[in-house]
């Protein structure tokens, strides 16, 4: 099974069950985490929290949320310039 959302993307994190401190709200995917068998996983970080969680891909839904132009350019520099420098 193969990941079903993408590095960079804007998503709505599903609150959590209880007995979890996990709040609801936009989040963006840091990673897709490998698997063989069990949920599919990933990592994300909340918008309005510093901390990264591990959530399934059950947890998540697409967000109406978008990044601003500025942030979209700014994440585009950033990838090439960590590739040149890789490459060196």
């Amino acid at each position: 099974m193969s990941h079903l959302y993408k590095i960079g993307q804007l998503l709505e994190l599903r609150s959590a069950p209880r007995l979890s401190n996990r709040p609801a709200g936009t989040c963006e995917v840091v990673a897709c985490l490998p698997h063989d068998k069990g949920p599919v996983l990933y990592r994300v970080q909340s918008i309005n929290e510093r901390n990264e969680r591990v959530v399934e891909e059950t947890d998540l839904v697409p967000s109406t949320a978008a990044k601003s132009a500025e942030e979209a350019v700014e994440n585009e520099r950033s990838s090439i310039s960590i590739a040149v420098s890789r490459r060196r």
